[in-house]
């Protein structure tokens, strides 16, 4: 059929043609998938740390997708928003985020600092030829939308290639910007001397904590070199700069990596120690301390049977009366 009628009972009868019709279906087309790349969005200025925490609520069809996504921005990266805008400024506000996936074009109101409305996202026709000339899929644009929210564009790809990545798919690239694992977390982590050469282990790698900060404070406690399982399992269990640092204050220097786990895994506290030192028990091994949280025997514990014997309980008797059920 060459011609398409619309009849409708009072009004003339209108004609389109075909190409007529296709220039409908495009524009009908383009504004399903804006919809689809729109949602609200709130900032907040904060000045000491030269930063703007950006927080999206982005919807599909109207409806609410994936909850909100927050994330700080150098005050720079907003186009059309100047600085004297974000400190004092009070009213309405256009600007931008510019990302190689796209462009997320802001409107609303902002008031000291503080700054709320609506956003869309303009996809970048150029981004998905980019990626199919690194040898990634063409994303959807689904993908394309949460690859430009999350800033994975061209250097991080460049990157991963440069450090010797095994290459990922373009949901295990969506995945990694979900999670964090981007291109400042995998150049930190090659600063601290480590390259994963595996998208899924980095991301693991993340959401356990294990941050360039984290590798550097134990380093500076004399840990280095760690394998990737050792930084883990050590973040894993709460085995901190800190944490060593606390032990170290009681004498205890020069630990396995073993023995800080079982201190921690046993709950070899700084309070911990230091009540029983206060007791005067002040010549216990860290085995010693590890055993007696093991066996249940608190400070209070301790404190009873010296008072009813009137001297220091030895830890094999501590031990063995715990165990008994002595009180």
């Amino acid at each position: 059929m060459s011609q398409l009628t619309r009849i409708r009972p009072g009004h003339p009868v209108r004609r389109f043609s075909p190409l007529c019709l296709l220039l409908l279906a495009a524009v009908s087309s383009a504004a399903v998938a804006q919809a689809a790349d729109q949602g609200s969005w709130r900032i907040y200025y904060e000045p000491s740390r030269e930063r703007v925490q950006l927080t999206f609520e982005h919807y599909e069809n109207g409806a609410r997708r994936h909850g909100t996504t927050s994330f700080g921005v150098r005050p720079t990266e907003l186009r059309g928003l100047p600085l004297s805008q974000l400190s004092s400024y009070s009213g309405p506000a256009r600007f931008q985020l510019v990302r190689d996936a796209g462009t997320f074009n802001f409107e609303g109101q902002l008031r000291d600092g503080h700054g709320t409305g609506f956003f869309t996202f303009s996809p970048d026709s150029r981004f998905p030829q980019q990626l199919a000339s690194r040898g990634y899929e063409r994303p959807t644009s689904d993908q394309q939308f949460w690859l430009g929210l999350h800033d994975v564009g061209y250097a991080m790809l460049d990157e991963l290639r440069a450090q010797g990545y095994e290459r990922p798919s373009v949901d295990q690239l969506v995945v990694m910007g979900m999670h964090g694992a981007n291109l400042d977390y995998m150049k930190s982590l090659s600063t601290a001397g480590y390259r994963v050469g595996n998208t899924h282990r980095l991301v693991t790698l993340r959401d356990h904590g294990v941050s360039r900060e984290f590798i550097g404070g134990l380093t500076d406690a004399g840990y280095r070199n760690l394998s990737l399982d050792d930084l883990q399992e050590l973040r894993d269990h709460g085995v901190t700069p800190d944490f060593i640092a606390s032990l170290r204050r009681f004498g205890f220097s020069g630990l396995t990596t073993d023995q800080l786990l079982a201190a921690r895994d046993h709950g070899v506290t700084e309070s911990f120690v230091e009540d029983f030192r206060d007791l005067g028990y002040t010549n216990l091994s860290l085995r010693d301390f590890v055993r007696l949280r093991d066996h249940g025997v608190t400070p209070g514990f301790a404190r009873q049977l010296r008072s009813s014997s009137g001297r220091l309980v030895s830890v094999e008797d501590l031990i063995r009366r715990r165990d008994r059920g002595d009180y």
